[in-house]
């Protein structure tokens, strides 16, 4: 069936099914005319995408779902929603408690057994409220949905000790125009999607370099351009670099990380052999 078909049948948009189409979930024919065609079964796979998007699954869990017939990945994916669940049912539990008197000592032992369920993405946005903090995190939250285990805690707190006595970064005031005005234009799913495809490309390194080996020399190009060394975020992006090494987190945060984060350490490693195949292909 051609696209207008599956758009009426699926509910989704032209670019959403090339968006799936482009992340291998379904590969329609193309006819003389390059017009699409697309199997019943290619349509039965959208359907499902769509209801699990709805349900708020990722295209990574959605992926992971689709590609194993056991549904184990869905099961995990339940058993973590019910556990996040728990812990909200749990939090507006002592609200209600507060809102009808009781004194907030009363309710600490609660409080400790959420805190003890948290995830470890959950403790550091807490830690450190705000717009710049939760992006800061957001970058690492695949890595960080763990809960944090005892015998990490320590590593986890010399961390939160670090952060909360590295130098502030300070901006101008155009740079922090240009921040607020990117920040309207990027929302954080945006943030959360560049963020699954980053990871997706440090695991399979060898397929997406080849993959998107024209994007890689014409980014590289415009990476040299005046108009990308004149923007205003790279340059905070290199200021904030600058600030990072001289600050010393490079050295001793991100090594606190890898120790209280096996997920974020075994990511660490992947990505340096990313990026030493990225050296090899002078990308």
């Amino acid at each position: 069936m051609l696209m207008n078909e599956v758009r009426e049948k699926t509910g989704l948009t032209r670019k959403a099914i090339e968006y799936y189409e482009e992340k291998g979930f379904i590969s329609p024919e193309r006819e003389s005319n390059n017009y699409r065609i697309y199997t019943d079964e290619e349509v039965a796979i959208l359907k499902k995408i769509s209801i699990y998007r709805k349900l708020g699954c990722s295209i990574e869990e959605i992926e992971g779902i689709l590609q194993e017939p056991n549904k184990s990945s869905l099961a995990t994916i339940i058993r973590d929603r019910e556990i996040k669940s728990q812990l909200d049912n749990r939090k507006v539990e002592i609200l209600k408690l507060l809102l009808e008197g009781l004194d907030i000592n009363t309710v600490k032992e609660q409080l400790i057994l959420i805190d003890q369920q948290e995830s470890i993405y959950s403790k550091l946005v807490r830690a450190f409220p705000g717009y710049i903090g939760q992006i800061f995190f957001l970058s690492y939250k695949a890595f960080l949905t763990d809960t944090l285990k005892e015998d990490k805690i320590k590593y986890y707190e010399d961390y939160i000790e670090f952060l909360d006595t590295m130098p502030d970064f300070e901006l101008d005031e155009d740079e922090k125009i240009a921040i607020d005005q990117a920040s309207k234009t990027i929302s954080l799913t945006n943030i959360e999607e560049v963020n699954e495809e980053k990871t997706k490309a440090i695991y399979n390194a060898d397929e997406w370099l080849e993959e998107n080996k024209e994007m890689l020399e014409r980014y590289q190009s415009f990476k040299e351009s005046s108009v990308y060394l004149n923007n205003p975020i790279y340059r905070i992006q290199e200021k904030m670099k600058k600030h990072m090494q001289d600050s010393g987190y490079y050295e001793k945060a991100i090594p606190l990380m890898k120790k209280f984060s096996p997920a974020y350490n075994d990511y660490y490693e992947e990505l340096l052999a990313a990026n030493q195949k990225l050296i090899d292909k002078n990308i």
